[in-house]
């Protein structure tokens, strides 16, 4: 790769003029100025281009006769083919460094990524002896942060730890019953404060050792502390394994929403033996799951099928992630797009695919910093941003996945609740009673919420708002520096099912919304959510929970902007597709019902 990038420096250096094919006359020392070596040293590289056809050098003879550099390829046709090596074998993270150092000025960069498009998919591979091997490749523009189930904040982190691992219960969202997992059986006291499981026999890690109950101790255990999961066992007082295959859990409080608890990733069961004994483990994990853990880098995540999964052989072979980088996300296509268009689908027409528009179950919204000092500290002028923001224009000046204003979590609330009110002109008579002096609010957003922000900013500004927009990524937004720097965040939260969600929105360390909660209101945020765990019917917890979201709704605590769609096209010959919770498709599931062509693997 080190010989294309010389040529590329050399070509920009001598040929950007005369192009490709077209002698330019240069002199060793200036070829050895342009790259940073001793005339000695380019001699060798320049033996090299000319061995390998980049090249053609026809030495000066005589005094005065200088020599003569022909390029041979055009300058972007061989930076492309330098991306196109490294995507080959799996290194696009350094394609994309290529395109963004050498790239300015030219549409290689597009060009790569519609090329790259048409790699990922359900295509036919080769692995190893296999020449039919079923891979999905997929697009991603956020990063896989973690594979440990105790740090999960993300969706993309947890779908991908549900491949790897399993919980000891699930939970069937049509039917609204738990379901037998890793537990086939379980059994609770009166109270809902004591729960005992029964393990499975004969499901085994992907190390080959069988499961027992002391994984699952192992495995809750380690959650105590100030961990993202460490709300879910914040009420165990005494977990204990029970012989080899039964685990008894004690309470210190009822919790009729336990099981469901257990059905989170973050309550996944790991193997203790390899957790406790390689400090390596998280970055290759193995655990029971429908796939196996094969490599993971900072721009590709790949699994491959477990063959012994207790509930039966994945359809596909394999599965590789591409994280891509955010900016290239408005000409490239989304995973449900490459999944139905890719090389196993080209041969359809599009009039073929059935497309169906859904909602997110959530919303986008800012909440306030009630820990810093500031204008949102008063009451007032949260209500007068929340009259300021036009959710309407917001919908249709944004446009994109944006579908219907929000007026609290849910989309099913919207038509419970009442309209979303625009009111500049009370908007402004709050903004006087606030004491507003003009200062600077700092709204902190990160990724494609970025847009949102922007938008909000130039409102507020126009109603005599001032507004800075501080954007991160996925990792800097959780800095406690920045955290401590903003007055609200703007981000999206999308509910996995049911109550547990939405109690982890309050209750989970590090959550945005429950760091932005000032002291008082989160201990009341926490009464009521124990109170809602000890109520056995689940209306009663409804009622407890919508308690919370219904105070902050009127003091303001959350700015409700818009409820989010999805639109995905289904390619009537690919089967299995459909949607989880999580917005991710059940990788198990999906499977091609046609024959293909043998493709070669790139990786």
């Amino acid at each position: 790769m080190l010989t294309y990038e010389r040529y590329l420096m050399l070509y920009a250096r001598f040929a950007s003029e005369a192009g490709a094919g077209h002698p330019v006359e240069v002199t060793l020392d200036q070829l050895a100025e342009a790259l940073f070596c001793s005339p000695r040293n380019v001699k060798l590289i320049l033996r090299k281009l000319i061995d390998e056809g980049f090249v053609d050098w026809q030495a000066g003879r005589g005094r005065g006769n200088r020599s003569q550099l022909t390029f041979l390829h055009g300058y972007e046709a061989k930076l492309l083919e330098a991306a196109r090596q490294l995507a080959a074998a799996g290194e696009y993270k350094q394609a994309f460094e290529l395109l963004g150092e050498h790239g300015g000025g030219t549409g290689a960069r597009e060009t790569f990524v519609a090329w790259l498009n048409g790699h990922f998919g359900y295509r036919k591979v080769r692995f190893g002896e296999n020449e039919g091997a079923d891979m999905l490749s997929l697009p991603v523009y956020r990063p896989i942060v973690t594979l440990d189930p105790r740090n999960l904040y993300y969706s993309i982190s947890s779908h991908m730890v549900k491949q790897i691992f399993d919980t000891l219960l699930l939970y069937d969202r049509e039917m609204g019953k738990f379901a037998p997992s890793l537990a086939h059986a379980w059994t609770h006291d009166e109270r809902g404060s004591e729960w005992t499981f029964h393990l499975r026999k004969g499901v085994h890690f992907h190390h080959g050792r069988e499961l027992s109950a002391a994984d699952v101790v192992y495995s809750l255990e380690r959650l105590r502390g100030d961990y993202a999961a460490g709300w879910f066992v914040r009420s165990i007082d005494r977990v204990e394994a029970v012989g080899q295959r039964t685990v008894r859990i004690a309470l210190a409080k009822p919790n009729w929403l336990f099981p469901r608890f257990l059905c989170s990733p973050a309550m996944s069961i790991v193997p203790h033996d390899l957790a406790e004994q390689d400090d390596d483990f998280w970055s290759h994990p193995a655990g029971t799951g429908p796939f196996r853990f094969e490599a993971w880098t900072a721009d590709r995540f790949e699994l491959r099928a477990n063959p012994g999964y207790f509930k039966g052989r994945a359809h596909l072979d394999g599965v590789a992630i591409v994280t891509m980088p955010a900016d290239t996300i408005a000409f490239s296509k989304s995973w449900e797009q490459l999944l139905l268009k890719g090389e196993a689908a080209s041969a359809r027409p599009e009039s073929d695919w059935e497309g169906v528009e859904s909602v997110c179950n959530g919303c986008s919204m800012l909440t306030w910093n009630m820990r810093k000092d500031g204008p949102q500290r008063s009451a007032a002028f949260r209500q007068a941003v929340h009259l300021l923001v036009d959710r309407g224009r917001l919908i249709r000046e944004v446009g994109e996945d944006h579908l219907y204003p929000a007026a609290g979590f849910h989309p099913e609330e919207r038509i419970a609740l009442e309209p979303v009110p625009f009111d500049p002109g009370r908007a402004a008579e709050l903004v006087r009673d606030s004491g507003y002096d003009g200062r600077a609010i700092v709204i902190g957003t990160y990724g494609l919420h970025e847009r949102d922000a922007r938008w909000l900013q130039r409102e507020l500004g126009e109603a005599g708002i001032a507004a800075e927009v501080r954007a991160g990524d996925h990792d800097s937004i959780r800095e406690r520096g920045m955290l401590d720097e903003i007055d609200g965040l703007l981000y999206c939260v999308v509910f996995e099912e049911d109550d547990v969600s939405l109690i982890e929105l309050y209750a989970q360390n590090g959550n945005f919304m429950r760091e932005n909660l000032d002291e008082d209101l989160l201990a009341w945020t926490e009464e009521r959510i124990d109170a809602a765990l000890g109520c056995r019917r689940p209306e009663d917890r409804a009622r407890g929970l919508a308690e919370i979201e219904r105070r902050l709704r009127e003091e303001a605590h959350v700015l409700f902007l818009t409820h989010k769609k999805r639109y995905t096209f289904h390619n009537p010959h690919i089967k299995g597709v459909g949607l989880n919770s999580l917005g991710w498709i059940e990788f198990k599931d999906v499977w091609l019902d046609e024959d293909e062509p043998v493709a070669e693997s790139a990786g």
